[in-house]
């Protein structure tokens, strides 16, 4: 006798418990015409929390983590989106006015990505200009018609010529203190993020100057909401987000090593170099993990793309650093620069933007 098999046919479609996420991301032309392709990206999660992962599971990592009293309320705010299960293999579609589009199958991150073609028309009727006179276009998530939820989603419409730049976020434009493990971990899940002095001050200035922004980071994606929060309330401008996934399952260590930190961020910003051949980038990063190597190597490759690379020196770091040297080897020595505060570096930066 053979034996019995149940196959359970895998969900496609977005049950009525389950959500989705849109990460803010941006639209480009592909071409010499005026037609847009726009890039959509997100997550789709069960909100349910289990008991176990509510309780036990959260005592074992604040005493893990040391997680004191006063902090313990941010800490399962924070950490509470980490223990949710992703839902893997759903179909998300969208809705840009009347019209719906395939989004991408979520993977088993829950993860979905997928670039999408507009005309210009589409664009041009949709899309609204904020404060900065960036233009934005939204969409919602296609949902069954029982379904009375509301998922949105934000592109930014970004010119193919102008100066965009690209952020690091843990170290450049907030304290995280990466090196050292305890103290990153008390700053992600314990404490209230604190900003770089002045860096949000330089950012904004240079969006009022045209800037387009684009916050590449190896956080994951489930601090996606609170590093949101976080540029919100220091003013920092808005743009793109392109974050780490992760799941339960992995471990600091491949989360926070060398290798994948590279090939993460190498895997996020090539799409971007390429989308837009004629804008001038500026790298923005820090001396703590792998910025230097992984800015360097862009610097070599694309030198008509990026006009310059500015390291924040996190231990007091000079371009005399043997790490720094090595990293930046064959760079014009003009293009690269290592401060310690944004005041350093302001007028340079500006100046791309003239």
């Amino acid at each position: 006798m053979f034996p019995f098999r149940v196959f359970c046919r895998r969900r496609t479609t977005l049950a009525p418990h389950e959500v989705v996420e849109f990460y803010p991301s941006y639209g480009y032309q592909p071409a010499a015409d005026e037609n847009w392709r726009i890039v959509v990206q997100g997550g789709v999660f069960n909100p349910r929390l289990p008991w176990l992962r509510r309780r036990p599971v959260m005592s074992v990592l604040r005493r893990a983590m040391k997680v004191e009293v006063a902090s313990l309320e941010r800490f399962r705010q924070r950490m509470h989106r980490f223990l949710l299960d992703p839902e893997h293999g759903r179909q998300v579609s969208i809705r840009i006015g009347d019209l719906t589009f395939a989004a991408g199958t979520s993977n088993p991150a829950g993860l979905f990505r997928q670039e999408i073609d507009l005309t210009a028309e589409i664009t041009d009727r949709l899309s609204k200009r904020d404060e900065a006179l960036r233009r934005w276009l939204s969409y919602s998530a296609e949902l069954l018609t029982t379904d009375p939820r509301l998922f949105t989603g934000y592109v930014q419409l970004i010119e193919p010529d102008g100066v965009s730049i690209v952020s690091d976020v843990d170290d450049t434009i907030k304290h995280s203190n990466v090196p050292n493990r305890r103290d990153l971990v008390q700053n992600t899940f314990a404490r209230e993020f604190a900003p770089i002095d002045g860096m949000a001050a330089l950012y904004q200035e240079c969006a009022s100057r045209g800037a387009a922004f684009h916050f590449v980071s190896g956080s994951p994606w489930q601090l996606f909401d609170p590093l949101v929060e976080f540029l919100r309330a220091h003013a920092f401008p808005q743009g793109s987000f392109h974050l780490r996934s992760f799941r339960i399952r992995d471990t600091a260590r491949k989360m926070r090593g060398p290798t994948s930190q590279l090939a993460h961020k190498r895997t996020a910003l090539e799409p971007i170099l390429k989308a837009f051949p004629r804008r001038k980038f500026l790298l923005v990063g820090d001396s703590g993990e792998q910025d230097p190597l992984i800015y360097g190597g862009f610097l070599r490759e694309r030198p008509e793309q990026i006009v310059g690379v500015y390291i924040r020196a996190l231990h007091g770091e000079t371009t005399d650093d043997l790490r720094l040297r090595a990293a930046f080897d064959g760079c014009p020595a003009d293009r690269w620069r290592v401060y310690r505060a944004p005041g350093e570096i302001r007028d340079e930066v500006l100046q791309h933007l003239a």
